[in-house]
């Protein structure tokens, strides 16, 4: 058997013996993209249920118009209750028992009728979000009534009711890509998919060079009758090889909480999840570069260090460099950044950026062809660089 094949099964059995290790490669990854998808499914169906709330009503006398607006919060989806006066709707404010109270006094046709403008006076406690966003929503329905009556006058003065917004912008959408993936996966999965990409590597780097120096078995390993080169190599498969499946499980998790047609995700997954064949096939060519640079890069680094301990120190310091550009994916569609084929030239945010592409269904076939060559040629230099170091004698320094 191959010698590089007999290094990376023994380096995978003993990772996988390691519950530490495990958790780096599967359960984090999973763990962290539910976490993910619960919390943020929860508190976007929140937003949603905080426009159907509950308000209240204070109505002196009913008219018309009145009855026609409460009518209208109720058709879109609000519980409306009344009370009996301000005081007892303020009390209830303080008390947390009530959100939003409107004051329509007596009526809005009292005021309408003897042309004076009708304020609705709404009572809410401001570090109340929920508040707000129903304030919001009675506002938008106050507009479209505020329409629908200026409308009216202007047919009886016979005035074209296009007049009634002389100014406006109309949208003419132009699509680019073939999802429509929401806008939130679209800044938050590229960064998780890369930083699990280095942390399932990251978890078991320290142990499998430094580690062998500290517990005296590396010496037994180098003498053995194959050549360093290998047992380099053998090692650098085997933690990309751990890479690569911490970053597979972000992503099958992804599909697994696509399929549960959860209430909750609605939201989130409204416009479908935008990965189709095509972009899986893309996130995993523009991964496998990145995972080998990861993994060549930790065990030079493992291999540099004396001891586990200062394995560690360097591997926090190098996780900040993975860590920068990895959180700028995030907010990389705010700028004019995104549109350069420059960040295709910047490691670790190159790959990220290809994932946030194929999420959206774009295709930059120069700009992924960028992303692997360079991350292939910075795999290749580090992978030489542990290599050397393999050759070293230096490399069972313990002191």
């Amino acid at each position: 058997m191959n010698p590089v094949v007999t290094v990376f099964r023994k380096e995978m059995r003993e990772m996988l013996r390691d519950k530490r290790v495990r958790s780096a490669m599967f359960i984090g990854p999973i763990f962290s993209v539910a976490l993910m998808f619960i919390l943020f499914g929860l508190i976007f169906s929140s937003f949603s249920k905080a426009t159907k709330t509950t308000v209240h009503a204070i109505v002196r006398k009913h008219d018309a118009a009145t009855d026609a607006f409460i009518k209208g919060l109720e058709k879109g989806g609000m519980t409306v209750k009344e009370l009996p006066s301000v005081d007892a709707a303020t009390e209830q404010i303080k008390k947390g028992e009530v959100r939003l109270a409107l004051d329509f006094g007596d009526g809005m046709e009292t005021s309408l009728g003897s042309n004076q403008p009708f304020k609705l006076p709404a009572y809410f406690d401001p570090s109340e979000q929920k508040a707000q966003i129903a304030l919001s929503v009675i506002e938008k329905s106050m507009s479209a009534m505020n329409e629908v009556i200026v409308g009216k006058i202007f047919e009886e003065k016979q005035i074209d009711k296009a007049m009634l917004k002389p100014l406006s912008v109309e949208r003419k959408e132009v699509k680019v890509g073939d999802t429509n993936t929401n806008e939130f996966l679209v800044q938050l999965l590229p960064y998780l998919i890369v930083i699990w990409a280095f942390y399932g590597a990251m978890s078991s780097a320290s142990d499998m060079v430094a580690g062998e120096k500290e517990r005296q078995t590396l010496e037994t390993l180098l003498i053995s009758p194959v050549a360093r080169r290998q047992v380099a190599l053998g090692k650098l498969f085997a933690l990309a090889t751990a890479s690569f499946l911490a970053t597979a499980s972000s992503i099958a998790t992804i599909f697994v909480f696509y399929s549960l047609k959860l209430d909750f995700l609605k939201p989130l997954f409204e416009k479908g999840l935008g990965l189709n064949f095509t972009g899986v096939l893309v996130i995993l060519v523009a991964l496998v570069p990145t995972t080998m640079f990861f993994a060549s890069a930790l065990i030079a680094i493992s291999s540099y260090a004396r001891n586990t301990r200062e394995a560690q120190t360097y591997l926090a310091q190098g996780s900040i460099l993975v860590m920068l550009p990895a959180m700028f994916s995030q907010i990389i569609g705010f700028t004019d950044f995104a549109q350069s084929r420059t960040v295709y030239a910047i490691p670790i945010l190159n790959a990220a950026n290809v994932i946030r592409n194929a999420l959206i269904g774009k295709y930059d076939a120069v700009g992924i062809a960028m992303t692997v060559g360079i991350g292939a040629v910075l795999a290749l230099i580090a992978m030489a660089w542990s290599v050397r170091l393999f050759n070293r004698e230096t490399i069972l320094n313990r002191i």
